[in-house]
């Protein structure tokens, strides 16, 4: 699991594109003929091959250290599968992220209010960038965008629903599926169930 934070700008979810990555490296295919298809024969229809690149080095950053039982999941499973096994991925990488879930949205549930302010979600970002001398230095516009991307993993995870008014959000706490819960616990990850909000 990362232990430092990362500037997560761009390429926030990527179910779709994420999963056509791990079916090549099911095939196992070599970094060079993954990265052959993707960037040059823009197996993802991106239009610039500058954001091919990009797409392509943070989703196989991101599935390059996982067990090849969570790629077949990805590659495999059901809709709710593939989504919780991505989440899962992404939880492994972003610190930010997993700070995010434990200090705002289980102490939210541990309270029984299931409803995230844009306020609540400022004062944990802002907090974080103050106590953080890596996070101090980011630009605002790379701060603003690692936040902004941070929720919208949450919501792309279906953990977080949009609400009224604009920046409101209502916490959605979804059973992990069966298939990624069982793996996840032979391999002794019972934490991340928790903050999966399982």
């Amino acid at each position: 699991m990362n232990l430092s934070y990362a500037a997560h700008t761009k390429y926030a979810f990527a179910l779709t594109e994420t999963v056509a990555i791990a079916e090549l490296i099911c095939q196992s295919l070599d970094y060079e003929t993954i990265k052959q298809q993707v960037v040059i024969d823009d197996l993802l229809q991106i239009r610039s091959q500058t954001s091919r690149q990009g797409a392509f080095r943070t989703i196989f950053q991101r599935l390059e250290k996982l067990p090849s039982e969570y790629i077949k999941l990805i590659t495999m499973g059901n809709t709710d599968v593939r989504r919780f096994t991505v989440f899962f991925a992404i939880l492994l990488q972003n610190r930010l992220l997993r700070e995010l879930i434990t200090d705002v949205l289980l102490d939210k549930v541990k309270q029984f209010d299931l409803i995230i302010k844009s306020s609540d979600l400022r004062v944990f970002f802002e907090s974080k960038r103050e106590e953080s001398q890596v996070l101090s230095k980011w630009s605002n516009a790379t701060y603003q965008k690692a936040f902004s991307n941070t929720v919208l993993v949450l919501v792309s995870a279906r953990l977080l629903q949009p609400t009224k008014p604009k920046g409101n959000y209502e916490i959605r706490a979804t059973p992990v599926p069966i298939a990624l819960k069982q793996q996840l616990i032979a391999d002794g990850l019972e934490q991340i169930l928790v903050l999966m909000l399982n």
